[in-house]
């Protein structure tokens, strides 16, 4: 990633980031037994997300159990349920992950960018036809790319590769399909 000029501070933020995302998971929250209120009674591992992230603890478990909300004119801390902490914990994590992958792609597209140096080499995803294409994609838009791609792969690999083949052992004479191109270093690159 320092290919990509980014900086030892710009590596650290996106591990950091990387690992409270992966830690959000590990919250255990519970609920009271006389109320609906959501509790957590061992904040270690807050203490390493707010740590990861940069953040009081208190005030992030403020934040998920009782978020301050407008009533009128004024504000006031509601408590959560353990439902509704749970659901605000995977959206922050989710949105965190989100922005961190718009950024890197910004990042490594600009790094990237052939009008400085034409003839670089580029990696091309292509999206199946059919499928929506966004002005700009998210990282669940690329999860489904790179599916769509293996989907895409193994069926030209089935129908045109293997079946090609099974002529030529067969001696059955036919004219040679190209299907386009193997995106198979491609789906590899991601994979890695």
């Amino acid at each position: 990633m320092t290919i990509m000029g980014m900086s030892p501070e710009d590596l650290s933020s996106i591990f950091k980031t990387v690992s409270a995302v992966l830690l959000f998971g590990n919250m255990q929250f519970k609920q009271e037994r006389n109320s609906d209120q959501a509790t957590l009674p061992d904040n270690t591992v807050a203490q390493k997300v707010a740590h990861l992230l940069g953040v009081p603890v208190t005030e992030m478990t403020k934040a998920f159990l009782k978020p301050r909300i407008k009533v009128g004119r004024e504000h006031v801390s509601k408590a959560q349920t353990k439902e509704q902490v749970e659901f605000a914990v995977e959206a922050l994590a989710k949105s965190l992950y989100e922005k961190l992958f718009r950024w890197l792609v910004i990042r490594i597209n600009k790094s990237l960018d052939r009008t400085k140096r034409q003839g670089a080499s580029f990696i091309g995803i292509l999206d199946i036809a059919g499928f929506e294409i966004f002005e700009l994609n998210s990282f669940e838009q690329l999860c489904i790319n790179y599916t769509n791609e293996k989907l895409q792969q193994l069926f030209n690999h089935t129908m045109f590769i293997l079946e090609q083949e099974e002529y030529q052992r067969e001696g059955i004479e036919w004219k040679f399909i190209d299907f386009g191109l193997d995106l198979q270093p491609t789906i590899d690159l991601i994979e890695k």
